[in-house]
């Protein structure tokens, strides 16, 4: 990989054109090429790079895949380093780990899966051709009971405990972080609900507001997405608001008994 730069860290990022950008990629990928041989199967490029609208500072996001004689089939190694003047970071896995990964749906799904869906090829050894898609098609067609084990445990584990910090008076939690946290978690939960992985965090609450949520989600991703949240009554109130929406919505995507069961399994 390209020699990373100690002494340009503390300098933090600096300003990089597209074209540098690209050539890092390609220079990335030659050497995956070169050090990996015949056990690199792919190699596919994600995030804002990959969709063309990467900015003076952007970070270059990739993922290679290896046959499992490689390193075996639960290999998977994440390499980050700073470049010289920014970041990059490859993720590398077996052939076996990245279609586990692919398939496996957690509460943050929507976010975490726009590698596969949103990635743009690079390379793919002659024998390997259909690679990228077969991993698309399983990161963007999740199983349906694993889809409400991850809503259930979204609302269960996570929705419901910020609740409970947002009405305990002694929570150290400032109200902004909490609307935010809340709002993460609920766009997470309608995009799995609906199987749209969203195209970035940075575009998450604006896809969501487009699909159909609990009454009040809209509003909350609206107030969060601009900022407006120094009143706290005003913030409390689109929080409570989104959570009692939350039961009605359940029942409109068949959400009840995967709540049922989430609920009384401390109980068996």
């Amino acid at each position: 990989m390209p020699r990373g730069e100690l002494d340009t860290l503390f300098a933090g990022p600096q300003s990089v054109t597209c074209e540098q950008r690209r050539e890092l990629v390609d220079a990335i990928v030659e050497q995956l090429r070169e050090q990996h041989g015949e056990r690199l199967l792919a190699v596919a490029l994600y995030g804002s790079t990959a969709r063309d609208d990467d900015g003076p500072y952007s970070d270059v996001e990739l993922w290679a895949v290896l046959d499992d004689g490689a390193f075996g089939i639960d290999f998977d190694q994440s390499l980050e380093w700073v470049h010289g003047r920014g970041k990059a970071e490859v993720n590398l896995y077996s052939r076996t780990a990245v279609e586990d990964y692919a398939r496996s749906v957690e509460e943050d799904w929507a976010l975490s899966h726009g590698q596969f869906v949103h990635a743009r090829a690079l390379w793919i050894a002659p024998d390997h051709g259909t690679l990228v898609e077969t991993l698309r098609a399983l990161a963007a067609h999740p199983e349906d009971d694993a889809v409400n084990r991850a809503l259930s445990e979204l609302v269960v584990g996570e929705l419901y405990e910020l609740i409970g910090k947002l009405r305990n008076r002694f929570a150290r939690k400032p109200l902004t972080l909490l609307a935010a946290e809340f709002a993460q978690h609920l766009a997470c939960l309608i995009g799995l609900a609906e199987r749209h992985v969203f195209v970035s965090a940075g575009t998450m609450f604006g896809e969501a507001a487009d699909l159909p949520g609990p009454d009040g989600a809209t509003a909350l991703f609206k107030q969060v997405d601009r900022g407006e949240l120094s009143d706290d009554i005003a913030v409390s109130a689109a929080i409570e608001r989104a959570w009692a929406g939350i039961e009605a919505w359940a029942g409109e995507v068949s959400l009840d008994d995967a709540l049922r069961r989430r609920c009384v399994a401390g109980l068996r």
